[in-house]
C-alpha cells in the first residue's frame, strides 16, 4: 500500500492545551479515516515532530504551532494565530499559537471534521491550492518564544535522559517508568529504540504494576528514537548487540540482561536493579558528577 504521511509538528505536549487537543483530535481523525484509506490502497503513517528549538523550526520550515501536514502539505494554507496562555506560561512571555477556521468558525483546536476532510481530499487527490511561500525565515513570534524559553529555563531546565535499547519494549520502558516515579524532580525521562513492537512486554507491565502501582500500558508506548526530543544523557540498557546510537553530552551503559521469556524472579531482579540505578543517576546529576553544559 502507498503511505499517506501525516506530520504533526508541535511545541509542547506536556501543558499546551492546543497541542494536546490537536494530538487527541488528530488521533481520532486517523482512526475514523483508516478504513477508507485502506480501501483506496493507502496506509496512514503519523510522524509526531517536537519543535524544541529554533534550529528545528528552521529545519522543518515551521511557521506556527501546532501544524498538521499531509504529504508535506499544510491542511490549511493560512496561519491565523491568537494569544496562547499555555505557551506564554511555558516561556514566560506573551506568545501566539495557531487558530483554525472551519465552517465559518474559529477554533483553538482543529475540529475532527476539518482533519478528516483534509485526509479524504489527500486520498482522493483533491489538493487545495496553496500559494507559494517566500524563502523560510523564522517567524518573529517563534523567535521570541525560543529566546524567552532559553532565558527562563537556562538555569533551571532539567536535563533530558533517554533510555535506549533495540525494541523499546522491556528494560528501557521500565527505566522510563521508574525514572518518572523516583527522579522526575531531577530529570525528564524518555525511552526509545530503533525498532518497535506492537505493545510493551506484558510481563514487565504486570511486574511494574504489581510492585510500583504504575500501569505502563496506560502511561507509555513503544517509540522510535526519532520520536523523542534531543537529550542530554543517553543510557543504553545492555543490548547484547550493537546498541542504537543517539547524540548526547553523556552516555553510559547499564549492562542489564533482558528478562524476556524468564520467570517473574528475573523481572523483579531487573526492576530492582533499575530502581537502584535510577536513584543513583539522579544523585549523580544533582551532585554535578555528570558534566553537562
Amino acid at each position: 500500500m502507498k503511505p499517506l504521511k501525516i506530520e504533526f509538528l508541535y511545541l509542547d505536549l506536556t501543558s499546551c492545551d492546543r497541542c494536546l487537543g490537536t494530538e487527541k483530535n488528530l488521533s481520532q481523525a486517523i482512526d475514523q479515516m483508516s478504513d477508507y484509506a485502506h480501501s483506496q490502497g493507502r496506509i496512514i503513517e503519523l510522524e509526531p515532530i517536537e519543535i524544541s528549538s529554533a534550529e528545528l523550526a528552521i529545519k522543518h520550515h515551521f511557521y506556527t504551532s501546532p501544524t498538521i501536514r499531509i504529504d508535506s502539505q499544510d491542511i490549511q494554507g493560512d496561519f491565523l494565530e491568537n494569544d496562547c496562555a499555555c505557551c506564554g506560561d511555558i516561556c514566560g512571555t506573551e506568545v501566539d499559537c495557531r487558530s483554525w477556521h472551519y465552517e465559518g468558525q474559529a477554533y483553538d483546536v482543529p475540529p475532527i471534521g476539518l482533519i478528516t476532510s483534509a485526509i479524504r481530499q489527500a486520498i482522493d487527490h483533491k489538493v487545495l491550492f496553496r500559494p507559494a511561500k517566500p524563502a523560510y525565515v523564522l517567524p518573529e513570534n517563534l523567535e521570541r518564544y525560543f529566546s524567552a524559553l532559553a532565558n527562563k529555563k537556562g538555569k533551571t531546565m532539567k536535563p533530558k535522559v533517554a533510555f535506549i535499547c533495540v525494541h523499546n519494549s522491556c528494560r528501557s520502558q521500565m527505566a522510563e517508568a521508574l525514572s518518572k516515579l523516583y527522579a522526575s524532580d531531577v530529570y525528564e525521562a524518555y525511552s526509545a529504540g530503533t525498532e518497535t513492537k506492537p505493545q510493551i512486554n506484558q510481563d514487565a507491565v504486570r511486574i511494574i504494576k504489581d510492585k510500583y502501582g504504575i500501569d505502563m500500558n496506560e502511561t507509555q508506548h513503544s517509540k522510535l528514537i526519532d520520536e523523542i526530543p534531543e537529550v542530554d544523557i543517553v543510557v543504553t540498557m545492555g543490548c547484547n548487540v550493537i546498541c542504537p546510537f543517539m547524540p548526547s553530552q553523556h552516555e553510559e551503559d547499564w549492562g542489564l540482561d533482558d528478562p524476556t521469556g524468564q520467570p517473574d524472579e528475573a523481572f523483579l531482579k531487573t526492576a530492582q536493579i533499575i530502581e537502584d540505578k535510577v536513584k543513583d543517576l539522579a544523585r549523580r546529576i544533582s551532585d554535578k558528577e555528570i558534566e553537562l553544559s
